[in-house]
């Protein structure tokens, strides 16, 4: 029996473990958030065309350590089901167009035919090299801080490299369209698609950073109306329900329950009761693409899960855009912000390059500036008590025509207000004595005050540059519930010791 003084240590120690252990999940205190490791957490990226894995020539770890540098904590992959060719969506030196190099989930076969090259795939055969770069980048990334979501199915708008198309296997499945890929009535695909979904599951339950995304995009050539705005139709969202009995059945005899997402529409829509009841009942996570406005957010207040903009990219080849993408999309309430960065490439896994677009249709951004002022953005929401904290913009009620905030009343309030040039805003907060902490979104440069309010409103002057300025006020002398911004001291960057 152990000496009765070693208990309290030991159940320390577990305690520690259980914490470690614990994989990304919706956040106790309020489900509109994650948290990782016991803490809250906000998940801001600005990463590659989610090719890390499937491209063997990308080099994921300098991608990491240049996306870790920034201070992003986040990246998408596709897992395998799908991959792109030259010029697909406009994009030139795209990470996920890979040739006869593919690394697919599945081994090749003795047969030649696959059409980005090399021979067939094998669906009744596992593919080793590929699970171990798999585990290789999830175990990289978990080292860097770095959550991940992967992503299990997407359609696009042909079969033509898929490798689940009757061309491109030896094991006869049921010749197909997109449009039936992500339904229940697809033929003998449905059994494949089952297998590898669990497949997946297990390979990836031992890491505590992943997100399981169902399907990206399952609206794109399956759509209930047509529009850029559409949702998926009704038998698409019934095979989403289906892929996630899938998962939660396999996760069901393992040791960790992972958070699975799916991707509603662009720009969003309000998720309707029975939506929550059946087809998404396991998904914890929604996701939303080029929700410039956060709509989403806006339509859906009331429902307790969290909401993603996790992507956004083809908006121009300047930061400007996406910077205030993000920082309103946050303030609005949102788990989580990501953009496309078309700077990374093959031969620029650092983020270098200059992004190319080859059609009109689409333009493309990214860049290491743009990083740079998303880490700022990153590191202003790990400095708030985030598990506390809730949309509201009752805390101004004049001077700038804008303004979106969050807040714990009484203890932390954060305001953004968008645009440009000099502003006087009038705040409407508990008297009390308050510390002001004005970001610029550009530099991360902070400017502090503290106000002692005694009256029932104060005013301040700021300058809003690059889209817009964030403030931060919090409660002097409750430091525990609202901790100070990392490196704050006059005028320092948000984050860097001066």
């Amino acid at each position: 029996m152990l000496p009765r003084h070693l208990l309290p240590a030991l159940a320390l120690m577990a305690c520690a473990s259980s914490l470690i252990a614990q994989p990304l999940r919706p956040l106790a205190a309020n489900p509109r958030y994650l948290e990782w490791k016991g803490k809250p957490i906000v998940l801001v990226a600005s990463g590659e065309h989610y090719g890390s894995v499937v491209n063997p020539d990308f080099d994921f770890y300098k991608y990491l350590d240049t996306i870790a540098a920034d201070n992003l904590n986040h990246t998408r992959i596709f897992l395998g089901d799908y991959v792109e060719e030259e010029a697909d969506f406009g994009i030139a030196d795209n990470p996920l167009m890979v040739g006869d190099k593919f690394l697919a989930p599945w081994a090749r076969s003795e047969t030649p035919g696959f059409t980005r090259g090399g021979n067939k795939f094998d669906l009744e055969r596992w593919n080793p090299a590929y699970f171990e770069r798999l585990h290789a980048f999830l175990d990289a990334c978990e080292k860097k801080g770095v959550t991940v979501e992967a992503v299990l199915f997407f359609a696009g708008a042909v079969m033509k490299n898929h490798p689940m198309a009757a061309h491109n296997n030896v094991n006869g499945t049921t010749p197909i369209t997109a449009k039936q890929y992500l339904t229940l009535e697809n033929g003998n695909v449905l059994k494949y698609q089952e297998a590898y979904a669990r497949k997946l599951t297990r390979e990836l339950n031992r890491h505590t950073h992943v997100i399981l995304n169902l399907c990206n995009e399952p609206w794109f050539d399956h759509q209930e109306y047509p529009g850029f705005t559409s949702k998926s139709s009704d038998d698409v969202r019934q095979w989403i329900g289906r892929v996630s009995e899938w998962v939660v059945d396999e996760e069901s005899r393992l040791p960790n329950k992972h958070v699975l997402s799916v991707d509603l529409t662009n720009q969003g829509y309000e998720v309707s009761v029975r939506e929550l009841d059946t087809v998404f009942r396991h998904v914890a996570a929604f996701n939303v693409h080029y929700d410039a406005n956060a709509d989403i957010l806006k339509r859906n207040r009331g429902v307790a899960r969290a909401f993603c903009f996790n992507e956004t990219g083809f908006n121009g080849i300047g930061d400007d855009v996406y910077r205030v993408q993000g920082w309103n999309f946050l303030f609005n309430g949102g788990a989580m912000y990501g953009n496309l960065d078309f700077s990374f490439t093959v031969t620029h896994p650092d983020g270098t390059a200059i992004p190319r677009y080859v059609t009109d249709s689409y333009d493309c951004g990214g860049s290491p500036s743009l990083r740079r002022q998303l880490g700022i953005l990153s590191r202003f929401f790990e400095s708030l008590p985030i598990a506390a904290m809730r949309p509201d913009n009752s805390m101004v009620i004049g001077g700038p025509a804008a303004w979106v905030g969050l807040s714990d009343p009484g203890r932390c309030y954060a305001v953004w207000f968008p645009g440009e040039g000099e502003m006087l805003a009038q705040f409407v907060i508990p008297k009390g004595k308050w510390r002001l902490d004005w970001v610029n979104i550009m530099t991360g440069e902070t400017r502090s005050e503290e106000v002692v309010h005694t009256e029932w409103a104060f005013k301040r002057k700021a300058k809003r540059e690059g889209g817009g300025v964030a403030v931060r006020i919090t409660a002097v002398g409750d430091e525990a519930t609202s901790p100070p911004l990392e490196g704050q001291s006059g005028s320092s960057r948000v984050g860097e010791k001066k």
